[in-house]
């Protein structure tokens, strides 16, 4: 059962929290997946690897799910100055959509680890419409696993409580009771396995790509984005990898510690290790869009047009100055 005192506890809190990190997480999760999304759509036709793209897919539409229905709830909670909550029914959806993306983002940087270690040693890396259903495939089967886990509160096996200062909801992992014990194990446990296995196959994968010097000459043409061998997707997935485990472990670990009796708090350290996962997902699409090569080439490209232009402006102006003071002499005279 729900602890109500403390949920109605929490719901009276007024303390002056900062409302700048809600907007942020708003503004800049929602623009950089948008632009992710814009960057795939327009080079979908171009990319050799295609499994790193459709899980990209799947990670930044799953992050934007969670911006776009977490963040304004929170936005409402500091704008009504503390005085609004959320209802026991929007907590239990703000914890299963919180639950739910966040373990399908690990889950998904996870597999993407996965089929770039066993592209290099083993498996072809040709693209066909079966390759690209299995994909799809495997990306749903994340979706319906990550589902099941964060449902659990709905279903009676624990529930969803709210958490300082009253702005968020999240798998009930400071009750004592069985149920919230066993659904934070449950939770906590596949985070800390996929955040490991992640971990051990990316550095698994970067000692080969160091080590052998064959894999470094097989980066495809310059022409074409993108493979497996190409820079920047090498620079995202390291990137990623680490962020993932440093931002998205600490709230793991809590949660663990919570389920296993070693610690008992909803404060201030649960807000802001809530904040660094959430960081997490903001990082994710704007590494992607600044690291690839196309992207900075067009910003280039761009600048580059720009200047072209305000330089024919500038020149074109200059000209029709002296023809204008060419044909009125007495101007010049004045």
């Amino acid at each position: 059962m729900r602890n109500k005192t403390a949920y109605r506890t929490l719901c009276e809190i007024t303390d002056n929290e900062s409302e700048i990190p809600a907007y942020f997480q708003l503004i800049m999760g929602s623009l950089g997946n948008i632009l992710a999304i814009g960057v795939l759509w327009i080079s979908r036709t171009n990319h050799q690897w295609r499994s790193f793209y459709i899980f990209f897919t799947g990670l930044v539409l799953t992050d934007l799910l969670n911006n776009c229905t977490c963040c304004p709830l929170v936005i409402i909670r500091y704008a009504s100055h503390f005085k609004w909550c959320l209802s026991y029914r929007l907590c239990d959806l703000m914890s299963f959509v919180e639950a739910f993306c966040h373990l399908t983002s690990g889950m998904i940087i996870c597999i993407m680890t996965i089929d770039r270690y066993l592209h290099l040693t083993s498996v072809s890396q040709q693209s066909t419409v079966e390759s690209r259903l299995k994909y799809t495939g495997i990306l749903c089967v994340i979706m319906l696993i990550s589902a099941v886990v964060s449902g659990l509160h709905l279903v009676g096996i624990g529930n969803s409580q709210l958490y300082y200062p009253g702005s968020w909801c999240f798998l009930d992992f400071t009750s004592k009771s069985l149920g919230n014990k066993i659904n934070a194990f449950i939770y906590s446990g596949i985070g800390i396995s996929v955040m490991a296995s992640t971990l051990i196959i990316g550095l698994k994968t970067l000692k080969i790509t160091c080590r052998n010097t064959e894999y470094q000459a097989l980066l495809l043409d310059n022409s074409l984005v993108t493979g497996i061998y190409d820079n920047h997707v090498t620079a995202f997935l390291i990137t990623s990898m680490f962020t993932f485990v440093l931002l998205w472990g600490p709230l793991l670990v809590d949660i663990f510690l919570h389920a296993a009796g070693l610690t008992t708090s909803n404060y201030r350290k649960e807000l802001w290790l809530v904040r660094l996962m959430y960081l997490n997902t903001l990082i994710n699409p704007w590494l992607y869009v600044i690291l690839r090569r196309e992207s900075v080439r067009r910003f280039f490209v761009l600048v580059l047009r720009c200047r072209q232009r305000c330089c024919v402006n500038a020149e074109e102006e200059h000209r029709n100055t002296e023809v204008t003071n060419f044909a009125n002499p007495e101007l010049n005279s004045d």
